[in-house]
């Protein structure tokens, strides 16, 4: 496994390369991590938080399901029964039949959007776009829950499941759904990166539970981030995306793990043409997403990056970045949380792209 970590005060990237990925089918995917190392082994230290109050939030009639520890969506489907199939199926070690998303947006409110008096406010928008199933999968960790948050602070899931491949939705339901569950029993001294670690590899062990762990059989990409104490730790598989905004200007915190990136550097290396790379049929096949075995590629940050006032951190599919460019997103970001991250929705509605994607964003506004 190919590991890449984020210094958050460095904003460097540090690589230990591997072989060559095999490309994936062409489609959007996720990833599976190698076992995390046991965390318990090197213990942050901790301090005693500031008490927060509760969050405040706008009453919704759309849809939500609290699983332990958060609000759970995923597009068009009665969410708590599919979140409790999947884990159902899992414990019994039983096979899960594909279901059908028809459910064209879904807003999370409640547990899951609103205002921290620690000074984070959150937002989502998830819409189906033209396809005919919703297999992105996001979930936010329970706002309302202060011992939680005082604890293990913020956790925002968005997962987007291939949709070249059987059962995307299932994967990324599951993988989310898990990396939610166990946040809450997870021991509060382990450091935020560890634990967002163990997360990871809990979601690709559920992955690889509906796929059986086999290369083109299924998948997801996977990201999360993780704020507390004015700190955003954060992990990433695929090639969905986590940004931070900070002065009107998006800064991709995460790589891409598709197969252009090998392509590149071979041609840099002189071992083929980049005229030969450009033209590759498979250079947006996935090379790293959950579900597909061990993982081939990991993001994620070991030290946490210090978050200003002013900032946001979005958490996003290809639905959105592959609709609307760095600056047209960068200057829907203003007002409160979810407005924005409707805005953004909207404006991905609006240009009425024929094969339009599924389209998901979370975003984390810092006051």
């Amino acid at each position: 496994m190919r590991i890449i970590g984020f210094h958050g005060e460095t904003q460097g990237i540090d690589t230990v390369p591997i072989s060559t990925p095999t490309p994936a089918v062409t489609q959007q995917a996720g990833a599976t991590p190698s076992p995390a190392p046991t965390p318990a082994a090197t213990p942050e230290q901790t301090t005693t938080p500031t008490p927060l109050a509760r969050a405040t939030i706008a009453p919704s009639p759309t849809p939500e399901t609290n699983v332990a520890g958060g609000t759970f969506g995923v597009g068009a489907f009665t969410l708590g029964l599919l979140f409790g199939v999947v884990i159902a199926a899992f414990a019994a070690g039983v096979t899960l039949s594909r279901f059908k998303k028809r459910a064209k947006t879904q807003k999370l409110t409640g547990a899951g959007a609103g205002t921290l008096a620690q000074g984070i406010e959150i937002g989502n928008a998830h819409n189906i776009g033209k396809r005919s199933n919703q297999e992105d999968s996001f979930a936010i960790s329970d706002l309302n829950n202060a011992r939680l948050v005082e604890n293990s602070g913020v956790l925002a899931i968005v997962a987007d499941g291939m949709g070249g491949l059987a059962d995307g939705e299932l994967v990324s339901a599951a993988a989310v759904g898990t990396m939610m569950r166990e946040f809450v029993m997870i021991p509060s001294d382990w450091m935020p990166h560890q634990k967002l670690l163990y997360l990871v590899q809990r979601a690709n062990d559920a992955a690889n539970d509906v796929t059986g762990g086999a290369r083109n059989h299924g998948g997801s990409t996977l990201l999360s981030a993780l704020v507390r104490d004015g700190k955003l730790w954060f992990t990433s598989v695929g090639d969905s995306r986590i940004y931070l905004a900070r002065s009107g200007s998006l800064i991709p915190l995460t790589r891409p793990h598709v197969y252009a990136s090998d392509l590149d550097k071979r041609a840099a290396r002189g071992e083929l043409s980049f005229e030969s790379a450009l033209a590759d049929s498979q250079r947006s096949a996935l090379t790293s997403y959950v579900g597909m075995g061990e993982l081939e590629a990991l993001d994620h940050s070991a030290r946490g990056l210090q978050l200003l006032s002013g900032d946001w951190v979005l958490l996003m599919t290809d639905g959105v970045f592959n609709t609307l460019d760095d600056d047209e997103i960068a200057a829907l970001l203003y007002g409160n949380a979810q407005t924005a991250a409707e805005r953004i929705e909207s404006r991905v509605v609006a240009r009425g792209l024929p094969h339009q994607d599924n389209l998901t964003v979370v975003a984390l506004r810092i006051l």
